[in-house]
């Protein structure tokens, strides 16, 4: 019982700064126009869906075994770890529609030093997020905190991308950011399959 009220504690964390993340990546997405950077945002809100997922899948795991479960409830972490599938398959859909709209329609985000600064911020804050919930998962033995740093350690690696299309959209290549946000899908189909 003790376990499932820690891995629903460090997933309440969890929640609060893969909100702030995704909010902040979402709003600088619509204000420089980058779909990279809107595709990014998408991608961690769907940390924060994971998120949501997890801590109903443990609050359910962690009721004690009744007659028709004389094993317990621990599955139902399972099973909410694959709900984590699910979030990242919309994502997917929805940033692989954006990148195609924007090269067909064309067009270059503007690129400022805020975004440098945002994209920067919260690829430390991810940093931190995937380095906790990796010694919280396995500490406590949690199949849904090591799913989550896996999906969130994705995140840094589309990040990452969408700061080196900036830096290409700055030197004059606005066809990056269509193509990082491409990328994004990639590693959130990688995610998927894994």
């Amino acid at each position: 019982m003790e376990r499932y009220l820690a891995v629903s504690r460090v997933l309440a964390r969890v929640l609060v700064l893969n909100l702030a993340v995704a909010l902040a990546k979402i709003w600088l997405g619509y204000v420089s126009g980058a779909v990279s950077i809107l595709s990014d945002g998408f991608h961690s809100l769907t940390d924060t869906a994971s998120n949501v997922v997890g801590i109903i899948g443990v609050r359910v795991a962690r009721q004690p075994p009744d007659d028709d479960h004389p094993y317990g409830h621990r599955k139902f972490e399972t099973l909410a770890s694959v709900g984590i599938l699910v979030f990242l398959v919309a994502v997917l859909v929805e940033v692989l529609r954006a990148a195609i709209g924007r090269m067909r329609e064309g067009g270059a985000p503007e690129v400022r030093p805020l975004s440098f600064w945002v994209m920067g911020v919260t690829f430390a804050i991810n940093l931190v997020v995937v380095w906790y919930e990796r010694r919280e998962g396995r500490r406590l033995s949690s199949e849904i905190l090591l799913a989550d740093a896996h999906h969130t350690t994705s995140d840094l690696l589309t990040s990452a991308a969408v700061i080196a299309a900036l830096v290409g959209v700055g030197l004059g290549y606005p066809w990056l950011d269509p193509a990082a946000a491409l990328l994004v899908a990639g590693f959130i189909a990688m995610a998927c399959w894994e």
